[in-house]
């Protein structure tokens, strides 16, 4: 049974609204790095190898877009994350060896990330404060990358007290050890999200508000 046009419309727009939002570029694009944010080193790597790919794919989305019709557009633009985050792959295990096996298969999650951050980047879906499409990618890169690393921070401080070369190994006997595990993850991603939608309430919405007043 079809829905009635206006129920219809009414779910497209709440559905728009979702994913054109500051919390969702959150967490959609941390979720994918979020298991493997154990440390503070381990969440500033998949923070970053998820940002850049994210902002390469918000750069060459709109190309991709020109080149492509609906059919390939998705395996294509799949393909090129792909080799973007191979690539990064790469740099990492350059870089630290000891990460980049830390990291295992979530590198190659940043792909999928990234393809899915490209929907939200594109010019019809701008996410306030941004003003196009590319700065939306840039936005969720750098949330990505604040979002990953201060979750890497609080889970190496909390499951085993290690911050800045200091270990307290008594804090891994705890129940806030919790916190090196993916569950106590989502809750740090949790609290992240409502401090964006906090912050999406009331600072975006002025930053709006002024825009619309200058207008």
């Amino acid at each position: 049974m079809a829905l009635h046009p206006y129920i219809a419309a009414q779910r497209q727009a709440r559905l728009e609204k979702t994913l054109s939002s500051p919390v969702f570029l959150v967490v959609a694009g941390s979720l994918p790095g979020l298991a493997v944010a154990n440390t503070l080193e381990q969440g500033f790597a998949i923070g970053a190898v998820s940002a850049v790919a994210i902002v390469v794919m918000a750069l060459a989305m709109p190309l991709i877009n020109r080149l492509t019709n609906w059919v390939t557009r998705i395996p294509v633009a799949l393909m090129i994350s792909a080799a973007v985050v191979a690539l990064l792959d790469l740099a990492v295990y350059l870089i630290d060896p000891a990460v980049q096996v830390a990291l295992g298969m979530y590198l190659p999650l940043a792909a999928t990330n990234a393809l899915a951050m490209t929907f939200v980047a594109k010019s019809d879906m701008v996410v306030v404060p941004a003003k196009g499409g590319v700065a939306t990618g840039v936005l969720g890169a750098v949330a990505v990358l604040a979002t990953l690393t201060f979750t890497g921070l609080v889970n190496g401080m909390l499951a085993t007290g290690e911050i800045f070369g200091l270990t307290m190994t008594e804090l891994a006997e705890t129940p806030v050890a919790v916190f090196g595990k993916p569950a106590g993850s989502l809750l740090v991603l949790t609290l992240v999200a409502v401090f964006v939608q906090s912050l999406e309430g009331g600072l975006f919405k002025a930053s709006a508000a002024s825009d619309g007043g200058e207008e």
